[in-house]
C-alpha cells in the first residue's frame, strides 16, 4: 500500500499549481495575446465577410488562428512565456514534495501542463467566436466567404485576408474536424513544451529547457513555413491542418492520426524518463530564482 501513488495528492498538486498560474500578473500577456490575434486574422475575416455581404462559419475565425504561419509562432510562443516559471518551487513547494511521493509531483505537473494549455487555448477559441456572433451561423460546412472570396475577388487572391484559410483546409476537411482535430494537435504542443521545460527542470537545467523549447518553436516554424521535408521533425507542422494535405486531390501528405501518434509517443516519454529521473533530483540546487 505504501508504495502506491495517489492520483489525488497529484490532482491536488495540480489544483494548486494552476490557482498560482492564474493569479500570476504575466496572464496580462494572454489579454494582449487576445487582442493581437483579433487584429491579425479575426478582424480581417469580418471585413471580408462584410465585404461580401455574407456571414462566417463561426469557427472559421479560430480555425485560421489554428492555421496562421505568423500565429503558429506567437500562439507557442506567449504560452511558453506564460508556463515558463513552472514548476515553481518556493517553500512551501519543497514542503509539499517532501511529504509526497516525487512520482505524485511529476503526474501534477503534468496534470497542471494539460489544465493550462486547455484554459490558453479555450480562451482562444471564446474570444475568437464572441466577437462576431451575429454576423457568424452554425453547421459543419464552409461559408460562401472562405469558399469563394478569391473567385469573386480574383484580384485579390493573394491578399492577406484571402490566404487565412487555404484550399489546403476547405477542399479536405470540414469545418468541425478542423476545429476539433486542430484544438487537440495544438493542446498536445502545448504539453509537449511543457514537458520539455519539466524534464530539463529536473536536471537542474531550467534556463537550458527553456532555450530547447525555443529552439524548437523558432525551427519548426521556419521549416514550416517553407515547407521544407525537415518540419514533420518538430511539432509545430503537425499541429497546421493544411499542411497535412494537397489543395485538390484527396492526397494526403501526412495522416492527422500520424500527428497524434507523433505527440503521444513523445510526450509518453519525456513523462516516462521525468517519473525515472526525479527520484535522483535534488530540489534544492535547482537553478529556480
Amino acid at each position: 500500500m505504501g508504495n502506491r501513488i495517489s492520483f489525488i495528492r497529484s490532482w491536488r498538486i495540480a489544483c494548486i499549481e494552476y490557482y498560482k498560474w492564474i493569479i500570476n500578473p504575466r496572464m496580462i500577456i494572454a489579454a494582449a495575446m487576445i487582442l493581437f490575434i483579433w487584429n491579425f486574422a479575426v478582424f480581417p475575416l469580418i471585413d471580408i465577410s462584410k465585404e461580401m455581404n455574407s456571414p462566417l462559419n463561426f469557427l472559421e475565425p479560430f480555425i485560421a488562428i489554428l492555421n496562421s504561419r505568423v500565429l503558429c509562432l506567437v500562439t507557442p510562443s506567449v504560452f511558453l512565456f506564460l508556463i515558463s516559471d513552472y514548476p515553481r518551487l518556493d517553500k512551501n513547494s519543497l514542503f509539499s514534495i517532501h511529504r509526497i511521493k516525487r512520482t505524485e509531483w511529476v503526474l501534477g505537473q503534468f496534470i497542471f501542463f494539460i489544465l493550462s494549455a486547455f484554459t490558453y487555448l479555450i480562451s482562444i477559441f471564446i474570444f475568437s467566436i464572441i466577437i462576431n456572433l451575429h454576423n457568424s451561423f452554425l453547421a459543419n460546412g464552409w461559408s460562401l466567404v472562405i469558399t469563394r472570396y478569391t473567385t469573386y475577388y480574383p484580384e485579390k487572391a493573394l491578399s492577406f485576408a484571402g490566404k487565412l484559410i487555404t484550399k489546403e483546409l476547405y477542399n479536405q476537411i470540414s469545418p468541425y474536424e478542423a476545429a476539433i482535430t486542430g484544438f487537440f494537435l495544438v493542446l498536445m504542443y502545448m504539453v509537449l513544451l511543457s514537458m520539455i521545460l519539466l524534464f530539463f527542470h529536473i536536471l537542474n537545467l531550467k534556463k537550458a529547457g527553456i532555450a530547447s523549447a525555443v529552439s524548437i518553436i523558432a525551427a519548426g516554424s521556419a521549416l514550416g513555413i517553407f515547407k521544407s521535408p525537415g518540419m514533420w521533425f518538430f511539432p509545430m507542422a503537425h499541429t497546421m491542418i493544411y499542411l497535412h494535405y494537397t489543395q485538390y486531390l484527396k492526397k494526403t501528405i501526412m495522416k492527422l492520426q500520424s500527428s497524434f501518434f507523433y505527440f503521444i509517443i513523445i510526450i509518453a516519454i519525456l513523462l516516462f524518463i521525468c517519473l525515472f529521473s526525479v527520484k535522483y533530483t535534488n530540489f534544492l540546487n535547482n537553478d529556480n530564482e
